[in-house]
């Protein structure tokens, strides 16, 4: 027999992986693990079960914001083959763009419009997304056109440091023009009680704009005849090009699309937290987390890895004492963990196939 060209990775190698990423997970894991023992000494209080359903709630609703920022990634990479770094970036500029448009733009006299009610929030939402995302779509369009075009298909690091010199430029830009201060748009705020739980105005308000875009998002790809172009790209090029797709306006589009979407993602950041030049670093690690949980290239994946990582936080914040600091760290030993046991991601990965 022939001898193949490429030899095995050594079993040992993966028993040192594994042993790593069981150390990293250690920490977190001994300390949910006492916290979840005094969550059951004290599950005959009404209020603490309550709590843990306030968790899952607040888990929830932050994954469905998660979801549509690793959409656009994994859009990206599924039809492109390409690992934008710039995408966290992407997500920054929605969120500026939205407090240009709160805090520059529109007149003062109306700033306590949407602050009324839950509806006007919403509308609010609505109207920075109209102006927000058809610029965003054109941006990412003629990223990939003047940028990205030359090498598509080519070494996928490539692509990756021209993605990741891009976003440099883009913190750097904002920094001279914002500078590195915090910025934060008023909106709506109080809770949304329904029964035992309480519900931020900005996370519902996030929740419900996600899951409408997210629907959207489904329906044009499932439905629009762009969009089963988009999933035949995706599929394979060279076939789709072959049929008479015009893969280059594909790849246009799905760019545009995506840097769109990471906007949005920023919108929706904007009106719950203070952000800043470099927030799009925070976002972008975990977009990676939740398509490597999904699958790459899988947009239901890429719904579902989102609601997961966001449980899996919200769960970590309750049962661990300290555990927001401990989230990052639990989310990418997840991660390395499946990438070992599943490659492909929890609903494998198209880019994969």
């Amino acid at each position: 027999m022939t001898r193949s060209m490429v030899e095995r990775t050594p079993g040992w190698v993966y028993a040192l992986y594994l042993a790593i990423a069981l150390a990293g997970l250690g920490v977190p894991l001994s300390l949910a693990g006492e916290g979840f023992v005094r969550w059951l000494a004290q599950t005959r209080s009404i209020a603490t079960f309550d709590v843990t359903l306030q968790v899952l709630a607040g888990g929830i609703l932050q994954g469905g914001l998660y979801a549509v920022i690793a959409m656009g990634l994994t859009m990206i990479f599924g039809v492109m083959r390409i690992i934008n770094v710039a995408h966290g970036e992407f997500l920054m500029m929605g969120a500026y763009a939205a407090f240009i448009f709160f805090m520059w733009l529109l007149p003062r006299e109306l700033h306590s419009l949407f602050t009324l009610n839950i509806g006007m929030a919403i509308l609010g939402v609505g109207v920075f997304l109209l102006l927000c995302l058809p610029l965003m779509f054109l941006f990412g369009m003629g990223v990939q056109r003047l940028v990205l075009n030359p090498v598509v298909g080519g070494p996928e690091l490539t692509p990756l440091l021209i993605t990741f010199g891009l976003s440099l430029i883009l913190i750097n830009a904002s920094i001279s023009i914002f500078s590195s201060d915090f910025r934060a748009i008023p909106y709506l705020s109080g809770a949304l009680v329904v029964g035992p739980l309480a519900l931020g105005y900005p996370q519902v308000v996030s929740f419900i704009v996600s899951a409408a875009i997210t629907g959207s998002v489904f329906a044009f790809l499932k439905f629009s005849r762009l969009g089963k172009a988009v999933r035949a790209t995706a599929q394979n090029a060279e076939v789709a090009l072959v049929c008479g797709i015009n893969v280059e306006r594909i790849y246009l589009y799905t760019f545009g699309l995506g840097a769109a979407l990471a906007a949005t993602g920023g919108v929706l950041t904007s009106i719950q937290l203070p952000f800043f030049p470099e927030i799009g670093a925070i976002y972008i690690l975990r977009s990676f987390a939740i398509i490597i949980l999904g699958g790459r290239g899988n947009y239901l994946g890429a719904l579902v890895g989102g609601i997961i990582l966001g449980v899996i936080e919200g769960l970590i914040s309750f049962f661990i004492p300290m555990g927001s600091r401990l989230q990052e760290l639990a989310a990418y030993t997840l991660m390395v963990l499946l990438l070992l046991v599943r490659p492909r991601g929890l609903l494998g990965g198209i880019a994969d196939e």
